[in-house]
Parts: C-alpha cells; structure tokens; sequence
C-alpha cells in the first residue's frame, strides 16, 4: 500500500524526484518484498529508478546508507519493552522484540557488522540493553559482560534462524543420521523426537529463561 501511495504521488511520465526517505523507503520495500535478499547500492538505485551514483547525493558514504536501512528497520516499531515491568522482563522483552524485528528482515543482520565496523544503529540498541542492566544493579566488568552475553546469544540465535529454522536444522539432523558413527547415532537419535518438539520461539524462550535465571544471580552475586 504505501509503495503504491507513493507512486500516485508521482508526477505521469517523470520518475520521482529523489530525496533520502524516498531511498529508504525504497530498500524498505524491496525488504518487504524479498526479505532474504541482500541489499546492494544497484538493487536500491533500480528500486528508486536511479542511478547508483545518484544514491551518494543524499547519503555520504555506502556505511551511512546502510545504516540508515538498518535504522529504520530497527525503528519501524520501537522495542516493545514494558516500561513498568522489573528489569529482568525488561531483558526478555529486549531479547524477543529485538529477535522479532531481525527475523522480519533476516537480509539486515549482515549489516549490523560489515568489514570490521559496527553500525552505530546497532549500538543505540545495545544502549537500551545497558540501560535496563544498569537498572538491575551491574556495573563495570559485569556490566560489559552481561550485555555481550545477552546480545550475543540474542543476535547469534536469529542468524541461525535465519539462515535454517529449528524445525529445518532438526530435520536435517534426522536424515543424516544413518551416515553417522554407531557410537555417535547412539547418542543423537534417542533426542530427535524431543527435538522435534520444539519450534524456534519455544526454544528462544527456554533461552531467554535460562540467560534471566543466570542474570538474576550474578546481580544477587554481587
């Protein structure tokens, strides 16, 4: 609907005049609709009807037009934390939000990190994440600990999911079974009917237990 708005906002027979939210919103809609797709400065130029050099008069460098993409994916919906809710619901919701929004468009999480360079909209998240810790009583080294550990588990878990989703990854587990060792079938295949039992946003969940449970004791540990 709104590709379409703003393709009636047009003028008949010229292309529309480019401006930096038309650029994005423009890479937006190509999320939307190949959200596995990685996005390059020619798919984005090809989806705004321009030339990829014509892209730069509006954005300084490639890092700051992805990161602008990435800021709007991360601020399409604002993380749904609670507000009023203690600090330890705060971090679920932190994990499951943050986790939501990814899968959404599994092609941003390549631009969360890109040839060594951290994009600052990733950043601005993760200062939410300290925030909440800062409000459980960690500082310091178990401060700087803890929001890596959350945000690790949190980012790594997606691009897993995104790359091969639970029921996938168990699936393929259970066809290989026959080409493992004796030994090794032994241990795995008594597993696979428990496994398969889980989806993705059971398993996350266990997880986010879990990294809350041990949270709660290392902030009790203090």
């Amino acid at each position: 609907m709104a590709r379409a708005a703003r393709a009636d906002r047009r003028r008949p027979g010229r292309p529309a005049r480019l401006s930096r939210d038309g650029i994005l919103d423009g890479a937006l809609d190509l999320l939307e609709r190949a959200p596995r797709e990685p996005l390059t400065i020619a798919r984005i130029a090809a989806e705004v009807d321009a030339v990829p050099a014509a892209l730069y008069r509006h954005f300084a460098s490639l890092d700051d037009l992805l990161d602008s993409v990435l800021g709007r994916v991360l601020g399409a919906a604002p993380l749904e934390i609670r507000r009023r809710a203690g600090w330890p619901e705060q971090v679920r919701d932190w994990m499951t939000s943050l986790r939501a929004h990814l899968l959404r468009y599994p092609a941003v999480l390549s631009l969360i990190g890109r040839r060594g360079r951290t994009s600052p909209r990733w950043l601005e998240a993760i200062a939410e994440l300290i925030a909440i810790l800062e409000r459980g009583g960690l500082r310091g080294a178990r401060l700087a600990r803890a929001q890596l550990w959350i945000a690790e588990t949190t980012i790594g878990l997606a691009m897993q999911e995104a790359s091969l989703s639970l029921p996938e990854q168990i699936e393929g587990a259970r066809a290989s079974l026959p080409e493992m060792s004796e030994a090794g079938r032994g241990r795995l295949a008594p597993l696979v009917p428990h496994l398969a039992k889980l989806d993705g946003d059971a398993f996350f969940e266990f997880v986010a237990d879990r990294t809350i449970a041990a949270l709660v004791d290392l902030v009790e540990d203090r």
